[in-house]
């Protein structure tokens, strides 16, 4: 919380000035998931402000909508670990299809003139054409992204649920799996 707190003195606010607030679900890491979503619990249960909860592979794909058309798919990338993406499959606005994979996998599984978008771009390099990468630099998601679908959320009154607000995994946590005795 102290770096919200610099944030609010960086811009003479005070906390209580917040009226909504957005975070990104995931897939990402785990715990900054989990951080970033509990971070907002404790910024909205207080006063019930409203809160947009966005799949981070919405996020990704945002700003490579407009060059989707009806015949070119495009997949946002997430690294998931052991070398293995978190992939999904975007539609004109759709996502259509969503799994984990390794670059190789991924390579035969999508089409010929499907585009690449994300962080893990940098994962399928040599492996497809370079032209349908659509990497971007630092920072990999920008903020004003997840501002800009967040608006759009509020206006269009599709808030997310308290209890909708949890974090979307790539793989379901290992911690999660019962161990059988030796």
């Amino acid at each position: 919380m102290p770096a919200i707190v610099d944030c609010f003195d960086e811009l003479s606010l005070v906390p209580n000035q917040t009226t909504h607030v957005a975070v990104a679900l995931g897939p990402g890491g785990f715990s900054s998931v989990r951080v970033g979503i509990s971070t907002a619990l404790g910024l909205i249960t207080p006063r019930r402000l409203p809160v947009a909860g966005v799949p981070t592979h919405k996020i990704e794909v945002e700003p490579y909508l407009a060059e989707i058309d009806s015949g070119t798919p495009i997949y946002s990338l997430i690294p998931a670990g052991r070398n293995e993406i978190s992939w999904s499959r975007h539609d004109s606005t759709v996502e259509t299809e969503k799994g984990v994979a390794t670059p190789e996998e991924l390579a035969g599984l999508i089409e010929t003139n499907a585009l690449l978008c994300g962080e893990a771009c940098e994962m399928m390099t040599g492996i497809v054409d370079q032209s349908r990468l659509k990497a971007r630099d630092v920072p990999k998601r920008d903020p004003h992204t997840l501002i800009d679908i967040a608006q759009r959320m509020f206006a269009d009154d599709q808030a997310t649920s308290y209890e909708q607000l949890r974090p979307i995994y790539a793989r379901p946590p290992s911690i999660s799996q019962s161990k059988r005795p030796k």
